[in-house]
């Protein structure tokens, strides 16, 4: 009996010493990729954990940005039309913090398979794990037990599932956004990239990779890739669907333009390895969604030609405890000015403000003006396509698809000019910065977008004329009705706080 006791103790000690994580020869917590829990890599640097803590926070709207969680569907009901057919035409939402990367993914209609069966999507079926890649700080480890394919394939809720087996639920758990081993290295805390999508894409644009830190690369430029590796656009290839990104026209150390991920896509859709993200309910276009584009944006701004990185701007350097330190709440440089201010020093925080106050503005009203002349193209394909079913060529064909199809080839240059104003808008419209990023080239995209959508509307008059069929072009869209609130005193779907209205004329 004694001799089971024994035993029984010495194996719980054992066990007990064996789950503590271990102690480096400098005294510092050994840290491992297979636990990239913040309680663990956090240990020995307390501010750090306490600064990225902040994030809980959502009480920071800016205009068009900041931390509180609201629909723009409610703020923009334009949105439910632009992109009428897709999930994001019920549930879109001003996201949280880096805390919440994950939670926010649950928590969205998007990813919520009944909700959306009985919201229009009947065929959606869930979402794969390829959604998870930037989410979560688990996606590393389940990368190297999954294989990046299998990963990528696996339904997102299944890998929610054996991340709660594995690690529980919680926010160190199945729960955990963003953490510290998603930037930096276990051994010594240097910046690294960890996201195969990125990896794979830099060195098809002529980087090389390096097995320790993702990218040979200084840390200077880490301060770049470490956020570029998430904050970009990309798509799901294939039956894999693996993430991916259109960069292979991107030339390296050039600033990106919208027509070279343009030039991606139709390439891709000739070869026949990704034809559209979604077909438009209204026009039948063969539609492409741009996803929070900031470092294509960012390229060719200001701030990119001068050598300021993401770092510099959203994360500055703060004194903490006497120590000097990189802030690691991670927010809208509009919430703390030190940053602007230790590059624009013959500024006042008012004049920065105001200056960040105009471009957004403005970029919005850009924004709004390139919506209203591509809802009229909408509009008008919707009239053109009524009638056109109700010709004799047309009518009497008896399937439903065949005779959309049909009428598509028939005004196949109207579509064409639809998804072409539409990817512009949206580059812009997802990018998180609303112009401030790169404000000319916003600019100069959205004018794009809005001329885009006026020629479809000439093609579209053309078309319809072969058939007999006279089109008034429209010049002021109407505008969809705002939604009703998903769930009342949820943060999906709800209202929009009092600085944005202040924004919005």
């Amino acid at each position: 009996m004694k001799s089971t006791t024994f035993v029984t103790i010495l194996f719980g000690t054992l066990l007990s010493v064996l789950s503590q994580p271990s102690l480096a020869d400098d005294g510092k917590t050994k840290l491992s990729d297979s636990d990239p829990t913040i309680k663990s890599w956090g240990k020995d640097y307390p501010e750090h954990v306490e600064m990225y803590m902040m994030m809980k926070d959502t009480s920071k709207p800016t205009e068009y940005g900041g931390n509180t969680p609201y629909s723009k569907l409610i703020r923009f009901p334009q949105l439910t039309e632009l992109w009428a057919g897709y999930a994001f035409s019920v549930d879109f939402n001003e996201e949280r913090g880096h805390y919440y990367s994950q939670i926010d993914q649950y928590e969205t209609k998007r990813n919520d398979k009944e909700f959306l069966n009985s919201h229009g999507f009947a065929k959606f079926n869930g979402q794969p794990g390829a959604c998870m890649n930037c989410h979560s700080g688990w996606v590393p480890e389940l990368v190297r037990e999954m294989g990046w394919e299998n990963f990528n394939r696996t339904p997102y809720w299944d890998t929610v599932a054996k991340l709660e087996e594995d690690h529980g639920e919680g926010i160190h758990g199945s729960e955990m956004g963003s953490t510290c081993a998603d930037c930096h290295a276990p051994d010594d805390m240097s910046l690294r990239v960890t996201r195969p999508a990125y990896i794979n894409a830099m060195v098809g644009r002529g980087y090389e990779a390096d097995k320790k830190h993702g990218l040979k690369s200084s840390q200077e430029d880490m301060r770049n890739h470490v956020c570029q590796q998430c904050h970009v656009e990309y798509y799901f290839k294939g039956k894999n669907k693996e993430l991916t990104f259109p960069w292979s026209n991107w030339p390296k150390d050039k600033p990106l333009k919208v027509e070279m991920i343009e030039e991606y896509y139709d390439n891709a859709r000739a070869n026949g390895t990704f034809k559209q993200d979604w077909s438009h309910k209204t026009t039948k276009a063969p539609m492409l969604k741009m996803q929070h584009p900031e470092t294509e944006m960012t390229s060719s701004g200001r701030h990119t030609r001068d050598g300021v990185t993401c770092v510099d701007c959203h994360m500055p350097e703060k004194t903490v405890n006497g120590k000097q330190l990189t802030n690691h709440n991670l927010e809208s440089p509009l919430n703390e000015l030190t940053a602007c201010l230790s590059c624009h020093d013959d500024q006042s925080e008012k004049q920065i403000r105001a200056m960040v106050r105009d471009v957004q503005r403005y970029t919005v009203k850009e924004l709004n003006d390139a919506e209203n002349a591509i809802l009229a193209l909408i509009e008008d394909i919707k009239g053109v396509r009524e009638d056109l079913a109700k010709k004799a060529e047309f009518k009497i064909i008896e399937d439903e698809q065949e005779r959309e199809a049909e009428i598509s080839k028939a005004i196949q240059p109207a579509l064409e000019m639809h998804r072409r104003a539409s990817m512009r808008w949206d580059f812009v419209g997802a990018e998180n910065s609303s112009g401030i990023h790169s404000p000319r080239e916003a600019w100069r995209v959205l004018g794009d977008a809005l001329k885009l959508a006026k020629e479809g509307q000439l093609l579209l008059k053309e078309s319809a004329e072969h058939y007999g069929i006279e089109v008034k072009i429209t010049t002021e869209a109407t505008m969809p009705a705002a939604p009703e609130m998903i769930n009342p005193g949820n943060i999906v779907g709800s209202m929009p706080p009092e600085v944005t209205k202040r924004a919005d004329y």
